[in-house]
């Protein structure tokens, strides 16, 4: 079954962000997605930045070979292409379908969509149609999101952080209740995961390639063990008053979906970091 996202993945998202998620996690700085725009005006819109969060089945028999393909072959391709970061995450690890990667890279612009696809373009037709060809030959499915950052809704994490896994909520909302929505996240969940110093929590919104009316959040763990204390809003709040937290947003909220996600270092990279995996 073909899995849907945030990294998110809208993650994503984010996946999530994701991916989703789903976007700043080792960096010394915070980059232009993790700040508001610079403006005067109270009312200036925030800075949007666009990412892809492609989600792949892998064939069970292809799980070793695909990590080995993204290593030696897809990495360098997308680095010699100018990618400045990859961020990887899988799920299935422990929960959920195996053999599911998720990964969240930045689109600096459209125009390049224009062009043949990288693989071409870098390796020449015959060989950019080989490399195609694996790739796909160890796929059950994929699938291309693009998604645009809520960094107004998002805690950054730390320079030094570095997660284990994240805990990928992907929330489809009413039509009509975007704005409600993202106005309950800031204004009401928001400062309860500040007051509860979470690692890292970040928001995108699906725009391509999946449903409009999706969300992606995620939230960074540093181990699995985390999820033995509960929810953090819980710890900070208190049962009651979290439960009345969750009511306030539920006429918002069509449907719901919880995943966990596992970071994978190995399949992720940020161009100028001393080293390539984090």
């Amino acid at each position: 079954m073909k899995r849907i996202l945030w990294v998110s993945l809208a993650a994503v998202i984010i996946l999530l962000a994701v991916f989703l998620l789903p976007r700043a996690v080792g960096q010394g700085t915070a980059r232009p997605s993790q700040v508001l725009a610079a403006a005067p005006e109270a009312t200036a819109a925030p800075q949007r930045n666009w990412y892809t969060v492609n989600i792949v089945t892998v064939r069970p028999e292809s799980v070793n070979e695909f990590l080995e393909f993204q290593k030696t072959q897809t990495i360098p391709l997308l680095q010699r292409g100018g990618v400045k970061s990859r961020d990887a995450w899988q799920s299935g690890a422990p929960f959920g379908e195996g053999g599911t990667f998720i990964f969240v890279t930045p689109i600096a612009d459209f125009a390049h969509y224009d062009q043949e696809p990288r693989p071409i373009q870098l390796l020449g037709a015959e060989a950019g149609r080989a490399y195609q060809e694996k790739n796909r030959r160890m796929l059950v499915s994929s699938r291309t999101l693009a998604v645009q950052d809520r960094a107004e809704l998002s805690v950054v994490p730390n320079a030094s952080f570095k997660p284990k896994a994240g805990v990928l909520t992907l929330t489809t909302v009413v039509a009509g209740h975007a704005d409600a929505y993202e106005a309950y996240l800031k204004n009401d969940l928001l400062p309860v995961l500040k007051r509860g110093n979470v690692a890292g929590y970040l928001v995108s919104h699906t725009t391509f390639g999946g449903d409009a009316n999706e969300y992606a959040s995620m939230q960074l763990l540093d181990s699995y063990a985390e999820i033995d204390k509960g929810p953090l809003g819980r710890r900070v709040l208190g049962l009651q008053p979290w439960q009345e937290l969750l009511a306030k947003g539920a006429p918002h909220i069509a449907a719901q979906r919880r995943e966990l996600q596992r970071y994978v270092p190995d399949l992720s990279f940020r161009v100028g970091t001393t080293t390539q995996n984090r």
